[in-house]
């Protein structure tokens, strides 16, 4: 693993134990379902790329396959898809301007590695990459 890389993972995890140690993580309600969306759509990411692909580090493992079915069928990144909604719903119905700080450090680091990721497996899987890029979204279905 890089330095930045290492940077980059030790940021994102100190935002989520931020979050965790901040209160008000989980809404209800209607917002309760959206929060859940998120984190299905992030487990979802995890049970089809299986546990042997799954890297919190940009740089791709040696043995990893490119995934493009399930979630990654629309979005090249749903695991940070869903921790992004789930985080930015609590974000949004608990605001405080500390929580919303922490979230755009997040949300800036996630982008940050997606980009490094994605110059990684231009390298490994070349054009088959590319073609699927063309296809797919790389966080928000038809946005982004």
């Amino acid at each position: 693993m890089s330095t930045k890389s290492l940077l980059l993972v030790i940021i994102q995890f100190s935002c989520f134990v931020y979050f965790a140690f901040a209160g008000n993580l989980v809404t209800s309600n209607l917002w309760l379902m959206l929060q859940l969306l998120g984190l299905l759509l992030g487990l979802w990411g995890i049970v089809v790329m299986k546990m042997g692909n799954f890297n919190v580090q940009p740089e791709v493992k040696n043995s990893a396959n490119l995934v493009v079915k399930g979630p990654y069928k629309l979005i090249r990144n749903p695991m940070y898809s869903g921790l992004l909604l789930f985080f930015g719903i609590s974000v949004v119905v608990n605001f405080e301007i500390s929580r919303f700080v922490v979230y755009v450090i997040l949300a800036t680091v996630l982008i940050l590695k997606i980009y490094m990721e994605e110059g990684f497996l231009s390298e490994k899987f070349g054009k088959e990459y590319k073609t699927y890029k063309e296809k797919s979204f790389r966080l928000i279905p038809f946005v982004y």
